[in-house]
């Protein structure tokens, strides 16, 4: 089948001339189409193919693309296809289009009839444009590219918009359960029919605590304002649930700041002039109230400051320490709110104290006791101290990723970093070391040997993070 000018581009303007009602404005979404647009598509006036007039008009507005589609039925005659996993290469259906599965669409694909996919419906913009004269269908919908469909549009449960180069543009009614259009451009010139919808331009905190309403605990996380929808794809193209059964009450995120009822009662004025001439009420990231310990930070103007209760920490010079030694043993703990970490190690009869931000500000403190055995009960005491506010962990931050630990050493002629994670059995280092053991438990053990080994070599712990820029937790 090929498309000649002479018959193409008059019923082009013949439409052109006809167009009316949703159809009208969803073909205007983008611009007014013309037909001077089409003629482009015909170098020379040279026939050309369905799918080569497709190419030649993608990417581009859906105006354009819209328009020839329109023109292109009652030219070439229907047949059926059926779609297997993947559009790869420029292509016109000229009947109804079926995917027994899933379908990922990576270039135009142009239906003159309806699109009924039986699984995920995925495309990849600006690579793809979709256009569908017909009924679209499918289970889910994921959309980062240019979508046009002039019947309606049925998404049994999610149709998720991504970035906001693109649009997805509905002439007819669109229906789905949860429509979450993010950052995407969604237009419906019929009715819209979503019990859920986070519009576009939505906070990632307000997306999920919608979603804690209505989708199962695993896929949103309230700490980091996300919805994880590769894992709510992945379940639908499963078969798994994502729906809660009922309606759940709306979670709400802690804050970051102490909140004023951890602040009654403590005197942060009169902390803030101990800890620092900078120091101002507004720079407490942490304060608990039973113990009266509160912490201080300005990234860039003052480093962590820590009062205790009674004291700041860090006033007198640290005791000596041969740090090269491996650890006696080592406490590490998370607090979601503020993403703030504490890592506490022992050295036989002394405490090294690490405190700061993830990927962040660091500062090191270290108390020296009369025996291993009374350091030991310190240890004990601070664990129990934070207990409440801060998580422990030992190679994950539950619901964000691997810890990595990074350490510097500034002695040489220009700085060095390395870093590590535990990731399941497996020690991973920015080293290029990979090495797998029987248990997580013997990971750790050889991490340890892992830390001591850089501090001999003259590094020291520059900062605890859960996301590492290294990229380490892919490996």
């Amino acid at each position: 089948m090929i498309l000649t000018q002479d018959t193409f581009l008059p019923r082009a303007e013949a439409l052109l001339a006809q167009l009316e009602g949703a159809v009208h404005d969803a073909l205007h979404h983008h611009g007014e189409p013309s037909v001077e647009s089409l003629a482009s598509a015909f170098h020379d006036a040279e026939p050309v193919s369905p799918s080569q007039l497709v190419q030649a008009l993608c990417p581009g507005p859906l105006s354009s693309i819209g328009l020839a589609t329109l023109a292109m039925r009652g030219l070439l005659t229907p047949v059926d296809a059926v779609l297997d996993g993947s559009v790869s290469e420029a292509r016109v259906v000229t009947g109804n289009a079926r995917a027994p599965g899933s379908l990922r669409v990576t270039c135009p694909l142009v239906v003159l009839g309806d699109l009924e996919v039986e699984g995920v419906l995925e495309d990849c913009g600006p690579d793809s444009t979709l256009v569908v004269l017909g009924r679209c269908s499918a289970l889910g919908l994921r959309t980062s590219g240019n979508v046009l469909v002039l019947g309606g549009l049925e998404v049994r449960d999610v149709i998720q918009g991504v970035y906001n180069d693109d649009s997805l543009v509905v002439a007819g009614n669109l229906s789905t359960r949860f429509l979450d259009e993010n950052d995407h451009e969604v237009a419906c010139y019929g009715e819209v029919r979503a019990r859920h919808r986070l519009e576009n331009g939505r906070s990632g905190e307000a997306a999920t605590t919608l979603a804690s309403t209505f989708l199962l605990p695993e896929l949103w996380d309230l700490d980091l304002g996300e919805v994880h929808h590769d894992a709510l794809f992945e379940r639908i193209q499963r078969g798994d649930p994502i729906f809660t059964d009922t309606l759940q009450p709306p979670q709400v995120r802690e804050p970051d700041a102490p909140t004023a009822e951890e602040l009654e009662g403590l005197d942060i004025e009169g902390i803030a002039a101990q800890a620092s001439k900078k120091a101002r009420a507004k720079h407490v990231v942490y304060a608990q109230r039973k113990t009266g310990e509160v912490w201080l930070l300005s990234p860039g103007n003052f480093p962590l400051q820590i009062f205790d209760g009674k004291q700041i920490l860090g006033k007198e010079a640290p005791p000596a320490l041969d740090v090269k030694q491996r650890a006696s043993e080592r406490v590490t703990f998370w607090r979601k709110r503020g993403d703030l970490f504490l890592e506490l190690e022992r050295f036989g009869a002394v405490i090294q104290f690490h405190a700061g931000t993830n990927n962040g500000s660091l500062r090191t403190f270290r108390f020296a006791f009369s025996t291993s055995d009374a350091a030991v009960l310190e240890l004990r005491r601070l664990e129990a101290r934070y207990a409440g506010d801060f998580l422990r962990v030992t190679s994950e931050v539950p619901g964000r990723g691997p810890l990595e630990r990074e350490f510097a050493k500034y002695g040489g002629p220009k700085p060095e970093y390395t870093s590590a994670i535990v990731k399941d059995s497996k020690l991973v280092t920015r080293d290029g070391e990979q090495r797998r053991f029987d248990d997580e438990a013997s990971a750790l053990n050889a991490l340890e040997d892992w830390i001591a080994g850089k501090r001999q070599a003259g590094f020291d712990l520059k900062v605890l993070e859960w996301k590492p820029f290294g990229l380490l937790g892919g490996r």
